[in-house]
């Protein structure tokens, strides 16, 4: 006992000598904690305020009230979904045009214009800009002007390489920023903000940082702003091992800000679960990297944001994830372990057979979880990438009609969900093509399961039933119904409803889900 007792202390001392996840303070992981567990309550607050915005200007007639609702919904549209921004900015401008305010039309058009680039880089938003006769604006439109200008070229200077175009970009952007510092007091975090910026623009990084780390407690009130901060200091201390702790720390505060607003920012997401992961949180960083890749980001953001998602899918995929320190860690503590446990078992013939029977139970599970992972990794990859291709050419649908002037028609197909349903039935039949070819005999081991009176078949072309349907995302561990109704556009109650008839159907009702997990 002695020895099995000084075995596992060596163990223990090991693992708290080597673990760095001391470089995480614990009140930071539990506000992730607490923002991914409010996420969906968050989302649906936002949406609910974005659809009593939308009712209230839908009975609203043409005025001044219904064009700044239309801007309202621009503009918290433009933080989640791009498209849906610039749908509601184009039909404020609309109004205003159809009331005659050119004034309230120009600006509108203003705030429209940095969302152009859509897709790939385009000259026309820039064009339009440069056709403005800046000496001819009211004083209420030249902030707004300067505004609009700013995000244009600084936009555009991102999609260049160093070059003398990029740099004539460049010093357009900080003319126009140069320009914005005139309207904010010299005290105000904005000042210290758009200073920052310039710094950032000009190469100076580290006087963008200082500048951003400054003044981020004070930018409560702007959270794009200290948003745009954060990622400037998480990408300066990203590639610096010494400030390892300040990095995961800004990734950390940014990640959950973002969460409890509603909002899902894949591409820090992601890169926070990889880091979580490392430092041996496992289950943590898994967690935000699956929700990371099921959640597009169609904010101004994400064009910027577009990361290699295959990269990250293996977190999710391959449990044997992590840091070759990590692993060689694990497997100390394994063998000391192991060591500990003959060492108890020599006394005891008996012990020796439950351990060699323990060691074979685990080995199975072990091959077991294996063949599990080699079915369902290539499945979510495709279905990953399925999604994103899907997004893509969802914006390139948006961008075609905003250009042909067609807002109106776009709307209707959001409202409708007319184009959404297009993509969801081509996104279900690859699912069901894809979790047919993992799990060919799927249908006759669940009707095992079943009373035979109440065998189920797929439908015609190797499709599966909504209830299949959702007996496969049971199967692959999806048991949340909020997020089936989410993922296959049904309601709660319809979710719950299958739910209650496949279980009415099971020769056990008790053990039904923990046995279809085992198909």
């Amino acid at each position: 006992m002695r020895l099995k007792f000084f075995l596992l202390l060596i163990a223990a001392t090991a693992l708290s000598g080597y673990g760095r996840a001391d470089r995480i303070e614990r009140p930071l992981l539990d506000s992730l904690y607490a923002a991914l567990n409010k996420l969906e309550a968050n989302q649906a607050q936002r949406g609910d305020e974005i659809e009593e915005l939308k009712q209230r200007r839908q009975v609203l007639p043409l005025g001044s009230a219904r064009i700044h609702l239309g801007d309202e919904l621009g503009l918290m549209y433009i933080v989640e979904n791009l498209d849906s921004a610039a749908v509601y900015y184009n039909l404020a401008r609309h109004d205003a045009e159809e009331l005659g305010d050119e004034v309230e039309k120009l600006r509108l058009t203003l705030h429209l214009l940095p969302m152009m680039p859509l897709v790939g880089i385009t000259k026309e938003a820039i064009d339009w800009f440069e056709e403005i006769d800046y000496t001819t604006l009211p004083d209420t439109l030249r902030h707004a002007y300067w505004l609009s200008g700013a995000e244009v070229y600084y936009l555009t200077q991102r999609l260049y390489p160093q070059s003398r175009l990029k740099g004539e970009y460049v010093d357009l952007t900080l003319v126009a920023v140069d320009s914005l510092l005139s309207y904010y007091p010299v005290d105000s975090p904005v000042y210290q903000h758009l200073v920052g910026r310039k710094h950032l623009i000009n190469g100076e990084v580290n006087l963008a940082v200082a500048n951003f780390v400054e003044v981020l407690p004070r930018m409560n009130s702007n959270p794009e702003l200290a948003d745009f901060a954060y990622e400037a200091i998480i990408n300066y201390y990203s590639d610096k091992p010494e400030f390892r702790q300040a990095y995961i720390t800004y990734l950390l505060r940014r990640v959950t800000s973002s969460l409890n607003r509603g909002l899902v920012r894949s591409e820090p997401l992601a890169r926070l679960g990889k880091e979580l992961i490392d430092e041996g949180y496992r289950r943590l960083g898994r967690r935000c990297i699956a929700l990371a890749l099921t959640t597009p980001d169609l904010s101004y953001t994400g064009y910027f944001a577009d990361f290699d998602r295959s990269t990250y899918a293996q977190y999710i995929t391959n449990d044997n994830d992590g840091t070759a320190r990590t692993n060689i860690i694990f497997h100390v503590f394994v063998v000391l372990i192991f060591i500990a446990v003959c060492v108890s078992a020599i006394s005891s013939a008996r012990k020796l057979s439950r351990l060699k029977r323990e060691q074979k139970e685990l080995y199975d599970k072990e091959k077991y979880m294996e063949n599990e992972l080699a079915r369902t990794k290539q499945s979510v990859i495709s279905l990953a990438f399925l999604a994103l291709e899907q997004l893509r050419d969802y914006s390139v649908h948006v961008l075609r009609k905003l250009k042909a002037g067609q807002a109106n028609d776009l709307l209707q197909e959001v409202e409708t969900g007319s184009y959404m349903q297009q993509q969801t039935d081509k996104y279900f039949e690859e699912f069901d093509s894809t979790f047919l070819s993992s799990f060919p005999d799927f249908v006759d081991k669940l009707n095992k399961l079943l009373q035979p009176d109440k065998q189920m078949t797929l439908l015609p072309d190797e499709r599966l039933s909504p209830e299949l349907r959702i007996a496969a995302f049971m199967r692959l561990g999806v048991n949340d119904s909020a997020r089936l109704s989410q993922i296959m556009a049904l309601s709660l109650n319809t979710i719950y409803t299958y739910r209650n008839r496949l279980r009415g159907r099971a020769l056990n009702r008790d053990s039904f889900e923990a046995d279809l997990l085992r198909i």
